[in-house]
């Protein structure tokens, strides 16, 4: 009798914490603000344009979301976006205009510059930060707030090779990048990859970001005898390269970052001058067969004008990631960063994310290859490790 009465005292005793900590869960993120504040930055202007707005319809379209489905316990995020435009010192500005609205969480864009400028006024303002920036390095500075959600060129550089050597049995490529960090970090990587797999590229090239006549790079790249073309840059000069490829009747099996299979990119090239390239990097939702998947794509087309890439997805996600945890753990940045640091298997919408010691949560990309205008899915690849 005695050992039974023990045991309902130990059991409910375990009942009363646990309802305890429920409580205190919930309490926690009860305590937060009346508006939870949220700040972005990302360029709404100038020639990123087009990838910041991909950003900011991410994280606005969630945001719009659980706000309509009664927010964060009861309480309602509150974005505040400041623009960028192209030029790192004014990011950096952008963002101490946003520290000073002092927000719960920060996100930023995908441009790696702009992030390397503000990572530093991050960390002083102690705020969990967040960003799509691709450049691998990002996340190599050694700040414990900031985090990142999409993939990265040094996965890329390490897959692409793999897979245009292993699968596609090219072995004489060029590679032609955008001359800034992202592209150039990009080609060092890669050369280091197909080293590693005993290639040599045929040619080396780059172009400058504003530059629109890329043909004396391409005919060296034909002229040299390569068999394929690894190409890294961003939707608007991926679409020059393209067209004049095709202008010039260079057929080469062309694979790089997934600015190749974007539909910003697609809806500027035909049928011809898209067909049959490849692409590895973040999810794209056009491609799933998920009929909610689809339906949700539409929905962000209807309301922006501008079709959902895999940066939308991914700022998409970051917003829900930040919403589990504040729920877990309330308004409490130090928690919000620990928490965010032990993502083990938080279910967004196309994978799931896995925070790694540096702060990577991305380690599962999409292979696509365009069949006319539309980028079919090949199959996902994953980071080596993962």
């Amino acid at each position: 009798m005695l050992q039974v009465f023990s045991r309902t005292i130990k059991t409910g005793t375990a009942l009363l914490c646990l309802a305890s900590f429920t409580n205190n869960a919930r309490a926690d993120a009860a305590a937060c603000p009346t508006t939870i504040p949220f700040g972005l930055t990302t360029p709404l202007t100038g020639n990123l344009a087009l990838l910041g707005t991909q950003a900011r319809n991410g994280a606005e379209f969630a945001v719009d979301e659980i706000n309509a489905a009664g927010g964060i316990a009861g309480k309602k995020i509150a974005l505040t976006t400041e623009d960028t435009g192209a030029s790192s010192t004014d990011a950096l500005n952008a963002m101490n205009r946003i520290i000073e609205s002092k927000p719960l969480v920060i996100m930023s864009s995908m441009i790696s510059p702009h992030v390397f400028a503000q990572t530093e006024s991050v960390n002083k303002s102690e705020t969990p930060f967040i960003v799509g920036a691709t450049n691998a390095k990002v996340t190599a500075q050694g700040s414990k707030w900031l985090f990142r959600t999409h993939a990265h060129d040094g996965q890329l550089a390490e897959l692409i090779p793999e897979y245009l050597v292993k699968s596609l049995k090219k072995t004489k490529p060029g590679i032609l990048v955008v001359a800034d960090d992202y592209g150039l970090g990009a080609s060092k990587g890669i050369q280091a990859a197909l080293a590693k797999l005993n290639v040599t590229p045929v040619a080396t090239a780059s172009y400058a970001p504003s530059d629109k006549d890329m043909s004396a790079q391409l005919l060296e790249i034909k002229d040299k005898g390569a068999d394929s073309l690894i190409l890294f840059g961003r939707p608007s000069d991926i679409t020059l390269v393209l067209k004049q490829m095709g202008d010039l009747g260079i057929k080469l099996t062309t694979i790089g970052n997934t600015s190749i299979v974007a539909q910003t990119t697609l809806n500027n090239l035909s049928a011809a001058e898209a067909d049959g390239n490849y692409a590895i990097g973040g999810m794209i939702p056009q491609t799933s067969t998920d009929p909610k998947i689809l339906d949700w794509a539409k929905r962000v087309q209807d309301k922006y004008k501008v079709p959902a890439d895999n940066f939308t997805v991914s700022y998409y996600d970051s917003v829900f990631m930040l919403k589990s945890i504040i729920e877990k753990v309330g308004c409490d940045k130090p928690a919000i960063r620990d928490a965010l640091a032990a993502t083990k298997d938080f279910k967004g919408m196309l994978i799931s994310y896995q925070a790694d010691a540096n702060g990577d949560l991305t380690h599962t990309l999409g292979i696509y290859r365009n069949k006319g205008k539309t980028p079919e899915f090949t199959g996902p690849i994953k980071e080596s490790g993962f």
